[in-house]
């Protein structure tokens, strides 16, 4: 990273080390939900962002990765911290074999496959009563004593998604990742390097459902619940609108876009009751005058006020760009 974008990092982390601080507990609570949230984004950003993959199954993952931890709590009185371990293998799995499936289309067909796939993970969870309580879901998860001060809590789950977007960041910057850049800028010219591209994407699946499923476990540990809803399509829209407000183009994107989304849905919520509508404003002003989402209309603006050239990166509106040629020789190397 530049000497810039680590500042801003490290500035971000310390505002989030000390907002228990200066907020209540309520507010505690929402920057919970808020890191969750950016996890999830974050794994979402994995398919659209890098590898220029639309799925609607990723909320499928999210939710499973809740119900490890629900269930293991639930039917055999395991600790959450054994839940957390285990749920992003469980979901990484899930997104594998269903993976297997999707990939046996593309593009539109490819999508709307996952969104089928997701569905019938929802309606296993929603019919399924007597082991997922069905749409009661499961409720007051018995969180271990030293997380019950809701302080604690909050930097555990800081904790948590630190680690998480650490080990994204980490490996989205590695061979493998920008092997998906060039896999997403244009696929059939990787394939004629020598990349296995159908490998490459449903490593790309596997990965992001493993952190959706951890997502989903930060989740339950955190409000100690799991219900049907959060394998829903719908939730699957949640982690694209948070990607199109922050940005596509840089791995910060889903971040910015999860704490901006975030707060602004809980000031709407508690001031007005068409908080959804006036969301779906924000979203089309984006779409309009920040394509590419708040960070790139930044990095645009710094670009204007230094004088410096900005290379174009995906937006909401262009996700397949022209890759710059030693990027995909690098890939292409990598692989």
């Amino acid at each position: 990273m530049g000497r810039s974008a680590t500042i801003l990092w490290a500035l971000a982390g310390l505002a989030a080390l000390v907002a228990p601080a200066v907020v209540d507990e309520r507010q505690v609570f929402v920057l919970m939900s808020v890191l969750v949230l950016a996890v999830f984004a974050t794994s979402f950003n994995i398919l659209l962002g890098y590898t220029g993959l639309v799925s609607f199954a990723h909320a499928a993952y999210y939710g499973i990765g809740a119900y490890t931890v629900a269930l293991l709590a639930f039917h055999f009185g395991a600790s959450p911290l054994a839940g957390l371990v285990l749920a992003p293998f469980v979901a990484a799995a899930a997104a594998f074999v269903t993976g297997l499936v999707a990939f046996r289309a593309t593009r539109l067909y490819f999508a709307l496959l996952t969104l089928a796939l997701g569905q019938l993970f929802f309606l296993i969870a929603f019919q399924w009563r007597s082991v997922t309580q069905g749409d009661d879901g499961i409720h007051g998860i018995v969180l271990p004593p030293f997380l019950d001060p809701t302080t604690t809590r909050y930097y555990f789950v800081l904790a948590l998604a630190a680690a998480a977007l650490v080990a994204m960041g980490l490996i989205m910057r590695s061979p493998f990742g920008a092997t998906l850049r060039a896999i997403r800028e244009n696929r059939d010219r990787t394939g004629f390097l020598g990349i296995k591209v159908s490998r490459y994407e449903l490593a790309s699946f596997t990965l992001g459902g493993g952190f959706a499923g951890y997502a989903g476990a930060m989740y339950a540990i955190f409000d100690r619940q799991a219900f049907p809803q959060l394998l829903e399509w719908t939730t699957s829209a949640e982690p694209i609108y948070v990607t199109l407000i922050g940005g596509l183009s840089s791995f910060a994107g889903p971040v910015v876009g999860a704490v901006v989304f975030g707060l602004l849905e809980d000031w709407i919520t508690r001031n007005t009751e068409y908080w959804r509508a006036l969301l779906g404003v924000v979203l089309l002003l984006i779409i309009l005058f920040l394509p590419g989402g708040i960070v790139e209309g930044v990095k645009r603006l710094v670009a204007l006020a230094t004088g410096r050239r900005l290379q174009k990166g995906p937006s909401a509106g262009d996700v397949e760009l022209e890759e710059p040629e030693a990027q995909v020789s690098t890939a292409g190397r990598a692989s």
